[in-house]
């Protein structure tokens, strides 16, 4: 019986460990998470595109928790100067083999845009993972 309840243990424990953190397998998959990302952005759904990097991503609690906070209060900030968001776009994706990309998005607004960055990596072992994440409204980036 003690047997029986350590498998079973074992085996829930093993079973939620692997439903907490999808793995990004494939560079489709990866895109298709940074697709809702932003599509969340788009939404205004700021503080759930944010928090979608919690389990799929390496960056900590509390580097996510900051972007959470600055990506809200500056959305506010920009509001009425750059209006309200119209869509998202995809630009650009740039790539080091199949190890690092920089996907690059537009988030447009009626007046304005920021750029978004995804850096992804890919160790060749366990898929992909979100490793960085960037915003910010400078040109110059662009060209």
């Amino acid at each position: 019986m003690t047997r029986l309840i350590f498998t079973i243990s074992l085996s829930l424990i093993i079973s939620v460990s692997y439903g907490q953190a999808k793995l990004f397998t494939t560079r489709d998959s990866i895109n298709m998470f940074c697709d809702k990302v932003m599509q969340a952005l788009k939404e205004r759904k700021f503080s759930e595109a944010i928090q979608l990097f919690r389990q799929k991503s390496v960056l900590d609690t509390s580097t996510i928790n900051s972007i959470d906070k600055n990506l809200n209060d500056q959305m506010i900030s920009y509001q009425p100067y750059y209006k309200m968001i119209v869509e998202y776009e995809f630009i650009e994706e740039r790539a080091i083999k199949n190890s690092v990309v920089r996907r690059r998005y537009l988030l447009k607004f009626e007046n304005y845009f920021l750029t978004v960055d995804f850096i992804l990596y890919n160790n060749n072992r366990t898929g992909w993972t979100v490793s960085n994440f960037n915003y910010y409204d400078n040109p110059k980036e662009l060209f």
